[in-house]
């Protein structure tokens, strides 16, 4: 009979292989969701009678992860909401495509739409459908399998293909079996459009594949795969550290998408100067990785991102400023004249201004006018006490960064800009190899 592996979202399955590994779904988990859960293939009593119970641990291993965290993994993977439309919106075409007679008439038949197509999906919580087998013999088995959706056959009807295969013994199978037309990544995503499904168990059981001897342990690994991460090259080691420090407590489900260069030891390139040369060794070589050179929103910053632009790179590589924020429209600045309020977007805002600017022992934060960019028509400034502001931020915790005793606001926006500028180039890449 041979072994299968699936990946489900609670009882429904969404994908399935036999006897090998199939898709590699590793990209949706990361290392802390390796689990445990029951094996349906398992014969428990066989086990306990023979005194097996050392392979119980192995049989049982999976990654699961709820539902709301797997989503953002989709977007920094390419899959959005609207890939999940233009996929359904393709199944209709060829559905109407195939159904054609001898002669090219496409015969009438009223599709739904893809937002009723979401609906119908969402209508109850996935992880409330039964997954209990109906036996061949009970008795009305077709509506028993059918569960609550036999009230919905009309508009099942009205899917591509005629709601899919007639393979199901569960309201959970007829579900994925009927309704499921969609890839993996796609139905993870219209299902997440129920926050009744945010926290719906999403498994990829492969410990009974491993202990049939159909695969090696070493095949299935939790996290992003290389070609599916983003290098960010920063001015500066501390600006590496205090991104890599943000990543991990404030986008934990992502983090793992996001390399740096030398966070902990040295940096290669200090400063614009230096990252302009790195950019142009990058080109020449033609590195294949999806590269972010991330400036800090300053006078040097603007005046750098202007040169990489001009370097005309590939596609895979991008110049991108910190973004620019309201609350630095109005900013204590320092000058020849005394201290002003400035707006320092693009002047001198360095990324240690996005971190909590409150600080015992401190007065109100302030920049400091220092020189003049005549390149681009700016004066350049930089935070004082900079290095106090990187230490209380390093120091801080998920507890105090999430009970709002830390002000994270300008950091979540540029972790905001940061996060949606990779998914969009990971994105541009998959739409152009």
């Amino acid at each position: 009979m041979g072994t299968a592996i699936e990946l489900k979202v609670a009882a429904v399955t969404l994908d399935y292989a036999k006897n090998g590994m199939g898709n590699d779904y590793g990209s949706y988990f990361q290392e802390g969701d390796l689990a445990r859960r029951h094996d349906e293939g398992t014969d428990y009593d066989y086990i306990l009678e023979n005194g097996l119970e050392n392979e119980l641990p192995v049989r049982e291993e999976a990654f699961v992860r709820p539902l709301c965290r797997v989503l953002p993994r989709l977007t920094q993977l390419r899959h959005r909401l609207d890939g999940a439309r233009a996929e359904y919106d393709a199944a209709t075409v060829f559905d109407q495509e195939v159904s054609s007679g001898s002669n090219g008439e496409i015969p009438e038949r009223r599709y739904l739409s893809f937002d009723e197509f979401c609906s119908l999906a969402n209508r109850y919580p996935v992880a409330s459908l039964a997954g209990g087998y109906v036996p061949y013999d009970a008795e009305d088995r077709e509506r028993l399998c059918q569960g609550r959706f036999a009230s919905h056959l009309d508009l099942i009807e009205r899917i591509p293909w005629g709601g899919g295969s007639d393979h199901y013994w569960s309201e959970s199978s007829f579900f994925a079996a009927k309704i499921c037309i969609l890839s993996p990544a796609s139905m993870l995503q219209v299902l997440g459009l129920n926050l009744a499904n945010a926290d719906a168990e999403v498994s990829w059981q492969f410990g009974p594949l491993v202990s049939s001897g159909w695969a090696n342990r070493d095949s299935f690994v939790a996290g992003a795969k290389r070609e599916d991460t983003v290098l960010v090259a920063t001015e500066g080691a501390s600006d590496a550290r205090i991104l890599r420090r943000a990543l991990d407590i404030l986008r934990p489900d992502i983090t793992d998408f996001f390399r740096f260069i030398d966070v902990e030891e040295r940096h290669h390139f200090w400063g614009t100067g230096n990252m302009l040369k790195f950019a142009e060794g990058l080109i020449r070589i033609d590195v294949q990785n999806d590269v972010i050179f991330l400036l800090d929103n300053d006078a040097e910053g603007v005046d750098a991102d202007r040169k990489l632009r001009a370097l005309k790179m590939p596609r895979n590589m991008r110049s991108m400023v910190l973004p620019s924020l309201p609350t630095f429209e109005s900013f204590p600045a320092r000058g020849p004249e005394g201290l002003a309020l400035s707006n320092i977007n693009g002047r001198a805002a360095a990324i240690e201004c996005y971190l909590d600017l409150r600080l015992n022992g401190h007065g109100p934060a302030e920049v400091l006018w220092s020189n003049y960019k005549r390149e681009i028509d700016a004066w350049h400034g930089a935070l004082e006490h900079k290095e106090s502001y990187t230490k209380h931020f390093m120091s801080q915790d998920a507890n105090s960064m999430s009970d709002g005793s830390y002000d994270t606001s300008k950091i979540n926006s540029l972790l905001d800009a940061l996060t949606a500028a990779a998914a969009e180039m990971s994105a541009f890449r998959n739409e152009f190899p």
